[in-house]
């Protein structure tokens, strides 16, 4: 007798593990240079009932060094944060690059917030419980998200009756000192190109490509952070500098520092300052050193993923 075997696996009304994704939502009422973020959300979206689901939300900002972020960088990572009960928003914002200087990469990732409170219904959020995790200079916005909740100066005039406040914030390896920063590659950049001027004619043309990669980052500076007069506005510098932030009359949600030991770009002593500068004014702060790791491409492991989840789900 021919037997014919058949796996039997039990149904999951509930869809747990899965998720939707909504590409380019435009939260900006801007004509010109509207930006747009990819939403991802937990399939299901109601109940046993047929009631509306809300669910806490994350938003993410890829580093970009200030330019245009790639919004799809991060995607399969940031669908396993969706696939267990959260919807995540991976925005972007205006690039220096495109003539806007700074502040206006955080008014548009706070415009982002307000946004997704104000539509909350209708893409399935709680707008009470929203947090923001970025990377590099995602980071360094996440921070300053934290950091500046409501503050008037980098509130533009979308949904400005929603808050652009945030429950928690993950930074990882994000500019925290940006006054240091600046200080740092200005004085790399003047040693490269004395470097190059002293070297015989046939070697400066050599490292002719290195003098223009210095020279790029010196006009990048400018459009970012400069001033009418060619020089760099150290106002502008320190206004996006997190650590000069914290008031001790401030209150601040809780904070998780990820940075690798062996990062050249943004060097791990600024996670380490901002960290203990947290604790010590009274915040909750975690830090993670991720051992042997750069910045970005070898930084990430399942690991570093699960602790980041862990986070999330204790102070969203």
């Amino acid at each position: 007798m021919t037997d014919y075997p058949i796996r039997h696996i039990e149904y999951n009304p509930s869809l747990t593990g899965f998720a939707r994704m909504i590409k380019d939502i435009t939260f900006t009422d801007r004509e010109q240079d509207p930006l747009q973020l990819q939403l991802l959300q937990p399939w299901k979206l109601t109940d046993g009932n047929g009631d509306d689901i809300a669910y806490p939300a994350v938003v993410f900002v890829q580093g970009s060094s200030w330019t245009f972020p790639n919004v799809y960088y991060e995607l399969p990572q940031l669908a396993q944060l969706a696939r267990q009960g959260y919807v995540v928003a991976t925005v972007t914002h205006r690039s220096f690059l495109d003539g806007y200087q700074s502040p206006a990469f955080l008014e548009d990732v706070k415009t982002s917030i307000r946004f997704l409170r104000a539509n909350a219904e209708q893409y399935h959020i709680d707008p009470e419980h929203i947090g923001i995790w970025g990377t590099s200079s995602g980071g360094n916005a996440a921070l300053l998200v934290g950091l500046t909740a409501d503050v008037s100066k980098f509130k533009t005039a979308e949904w400005p009756e929603e808050s652009d406040a945030v429950n928690f914030v993950v930074d990882c390896f994000g500019p925290a000192n940006t006054v240091l920063l600046v200080e740092q590659l200005q004085k790399a950049l003047v040693q490269t190109l004395e470097e190059i001027t002293e070297l015989p004619p046939e070697q400066q043309e050599l490292q002719s490509e290195r003098a223009q990669r210095a020279q790029s980052l010196q006009a990048g500076f400018q459009q970012f952070l400069g001033s009418p007069d060619n020089n760099l506005d150290i106002e502008k510098i320190r206004e996006i500098s997190p650590i000069h932030w914290l008031d001790p009359e401030k209150t601040y949600p809780p904070f998780l520092i990820l940075h690798g030991d062996q990062d050249r770009t943004v060097k791990y002593e600024q996670s380490v300052n901002m960290y203990k500068s947290l604790i010590d004014h009274g915040t909750k702060a975690e830090m993670i050193c991720v051992d042997g790791a750069g910045h970005e491409d070898d930084f990430w492991s399942q690991e570093v993923l699960d602790a980041i989840w862990d986070f999330i789900a204790k102070y969203i």
